[in-house]
This record gives structure tokens, C-alpha cells and sequence, in this order.
């Protein structure tokens, strides 16, 4: 014969997945966050390349221009 679940059985049930769930969302937040912060990391080093790609260039083109005049120079 099938047990029967008292009133208080389902009750401590209910308080454990509550506890979980509740666990679970503190778990979810955090990653969340992290994403977040990765997403944003990643942002600024996508700034960081766009405007290093310029800076090398004109600094390449310094260097060759100051390595012809080393060779050339009157």
C-alpha cells in the first residue's frame, strides 16, 4: 500500500527546494556579473586595438623616416 505524505512532509519539502532555488539564483547572479565584467573587459580591449593600430603605423612610419635620414643624412 502507497504510504501517505503528511502535511508537514510536504512542507519540509517545499522549505529544501526553496533553499535551493534560492541557491541557485545567488549562483546564477554571480555568473551573471562575470559575464558582465568579461563583456565589458573585452570592450575596452576592443578600444585598446582600434586606436593602438593608428599609433603603430605613425610610429612605424616615425621610425623609417628617422632610419633614412640616419642613412642619408648630408
Amino acid at each position: 500500500m502507497e504510504k501517505d505524505v503528511t502535511h508537514r512532509e510536504i512542507y519540509d519539502r517545499l522549505v529544501a527546494v526553496e533553499v535551493k532555488v534560492d541557491r541557485l539564483t545567488e549562483s546564477t547572479a554571480e555568473v551573471v556579473s562575470a559575464f558582465g565584467a568579461a563583456k565589458g573587459a573585452f570592450l575596452v580591449l576592443d578600444w585598446i586595438a582600434k586606436i593602438a593600430k593608428p599609433i603603430l603605423w605613425v610610429a612605424g612610419l616615425g621610425a623609417v623616416i628617422v632610419a633614412l635620414y640616419e642613412r642619408f643624412k648630408p
